[in-house]
């Protein structure tokens, strides 16, 4: 099951941005991650955790009702130009959360594409390519929930250099820990609110109009 589904179903249009909070927990992989590699299989499966997989790389994430989704997608002139557009994309995100609180002003994007605070990972980010569609995604931490991490993964088999081997509860942090009024709910509502206009500003000029050839393929392949 892919957990692009939700966006892709709106990819008919130039921008699209969903953000929502999960029900229940899921573990979610990336593209080429292998589920016995990453996970506690026994775990998952006795508690039947469904797994998901995204279109989009990176690597396994657990989400809770402590996270926000986003998803974004857009149309973009470029084929390329990928480690722009994610920045661009994760400076968007940063400014929706900088705008509103002045304790996020230390976020920054840090690894790859991971959003940190203060040196702790407080988002995952993933992104997916097909010609001019771009499909961004990110499971941010608003409250941690570290055991519900450390009962389903492992310690990855890929890292970021600024982790430097550390535990989940040593390399995670959540929003929460900054400002102790956030809730997965009003975080949810300030990306609502503000993370379209905020792309369409850093973004507006590599916007481009959906491609009628290119859309059948999407929604065969994922939808």
């Amino acid at each position: 099951m892919w957990i692009d589904k939700l966006v892709l179903e709106q990819s008919h249009k130039q921008l699209a941005c969903i953000s929502w909070v999960p029900e229940s927990v899921y573990v979610v992989l990336g593209n080429a991650n292998k589920f016995e590699a990453e996970c506690k299989v026994e775990q998952c499966e006795a508690d039947s955790i469904s797994v998901l997989r995204r279109s989009g790389g990176g690597g396994a994430v657990v989400l809770h009702s402590g996270c926000v989704i986003l998803s974004v997608g857009m149309w973009v002139k470029h084929y390329y130009r990928n480690s722009e557009y994610f920045r661009a994309i994760n400076d968007s995100v940063i400014a929706t959360l900088r705008n509103e609180y002045a304790e996020f002003r230390e976020l920054s994007q840090n690894g790859i594409s991971d959003i940190t605070l203060n040196g702790r990972k407080v988002a995952g980010t993933s992104l997916y390519r097909s010609r001019n569609y771009l499909l961004y995604q990110a499971s941010l931490l608003v409250h941690t929930q570290v055991h519900l991490i450390d009962r389903y993964l492992g310690h990855p088999t890929k890292e970021p250099e600024y982790r430097g081997g550390k535990a989940h509860s040593e390399f995670l942090s959540s929003l929460s820990e900054f400002r102790k009024d956030c809730t997965p709910d009003s975080i949810k509502n300030i990306f609502e609110k503000n993370l379209a206009s905020n792309l369409k500003s850093e973004l507006e000029e590599h916007l481009y109009e959906p491609q009628e050839d290119q859309l059948k393929y999407l929604r065969t392949r994922f939808v």
